[in-house]
């Protein structure tokens, strides 16, 4: 090698300008990669918790005791609106959950049918959760989750 050449390396490798703005630009990937997956972890306790937050509305909604004119029990099966109607264009439509949620209830139970006062009546409310940023990184993780929560209560 030649003089030239090796004091231009020499010269460079004391030379610290610019070492500032690459550890930075380093440092500022991993923090937004945090960052990204904080909030992406975050959608999904949100969301979770509106799932909850739905079947338990829905099951509230569906033993309270209601009659007809004639004074006769109203089963939850048929309640206008449905339990599930009720959920869909009432709680979970104002919860915004993103549209590829695609939110699902479903009332079952000897209580959903009957209305007999001590009969359960459940209320099952799922919605899926497509992962933003995390499932890029994690390749064990797929893109999507379903979460799913129960509510059992009993008829009033």
């Amino acid at each position: 090698m030649s003089d030239g050449l090796l004091a231009w390396l020499r010269r460079c490798r004391r030379d610290t300008r610019g070492s500032a703005m690459v550890e930075f630009a380093i440092g500022s990937m991993v923090f937004l990669l945090l960052v990204s997956g904080i909030i992406d972890f975050g959608h999904a306790f949100y969301m979770k918790q509106v799932v909850t937050n739905a079947s338990r509305e829905g099951a509230r909604y569906g033993i309270v005791y209601r009659t007809d004119t004639n004074g006769k029990r109203i089963a939850p099966a048929n309640l206008s609106p449905t339990i599930q109607n009720y959920l869909l264009n009432g709680y979970l439509s104002r919860a915004f959950l993103p549209s590829d949620a695609n939110p699902q209830v479903n009332a079952t139970g000897a209580g959903y049918s009957s209305g007999v006062k001590g009969a359960d009546l459940e209320v099952r409310v799922s919605a899926i959760k497509t992962w933003f940023i995390v499932s890029r990184f994690i390749p064990s993780l797929s893109d999507q989750i379903t979460l799913t929560a129960a509510t059992v209560m009993q008829c009033e």
